[in-house]
């Protein structure tokens, strides 16, 4: 209850800081901003830590909550440790799931009815920072992420994901960037 109640607020808080107006006024995403969307969630996998990527990682967010044609969902579930973590590092990561969700969205449309499927995407693309964090920085670690990545690299991170995000969709929650913005 707690958690769900800072997830709320944290939400809430993301949306302040976008014009009122400019929200109602919103039209569905272009083509060329679904495009940038994939490529900026790729990068960020890719290069986490990289000049630039703060402003990257506002811009997609930001993105995401205002249009009103690609809902992501955030549910609790194998990512939580992240979530609660106060390191940048893992707030960083836990809001690449986002990104990831809203990527494979963008490249999946059919698929978004399949919560477990853009959870999983979204997971893998986590796994997929954090693999390149690690290149970067051999300290950073998270027991819950090296769980995670052998359990993808075992062909069972859907399975997972299905296990540990059974109440997904009837939870409620929306993006929550805490730090990682």
């Amino acid at each position: 209850m707690h958690r769900a109640v800072a997830v709320a607020v944290a939400v809430a808080a993301a949306l302040a800081l976008l014009s009122p107006a400019a929200v109602l006024a919103r039209g569905p995403s272009t083509p060329e901003e679904r495009k940038r969307a994939v490529e900026t969630a790729r990068k960020l996998e890719q290069e986490p830590l990289a000049r630039g990527a703060r402003e990257a990682r506002k811009w997609l967010f930001q993105w995401i909550v205002e249009i009103p044609d690609l809902h992501v969902t955030s549910c609790s579930g194998p990512l939580d440790p992240l979530m609660e973590d106060e390191d940048d590092w893992a707030q960083i990561l836990w809001v690449q799931s986002v990104f990831g969700m809203a990527a494979f969205l963008v490249e999946n449309p059919r698929k978004a009815g399949d919560w477990a499927a853009v959870q999983t995407a979204g997971i893998a693309s986590v796994l997929r920072a954090y693999e390149s964090l690690r290149r970067a920085d051999s300290g950073a670690r998270w027991e819950a992420l090296d769980r995670l990545l052998a359990a993808e690299k075992a062909g069972k991170l859907r399975a997972v994901v299905e296990r540990e995000m059974a109440n997904c969709g009837k939870e409620g929650m929306g993006p929550s960037p805490r730090n990682a913005i």
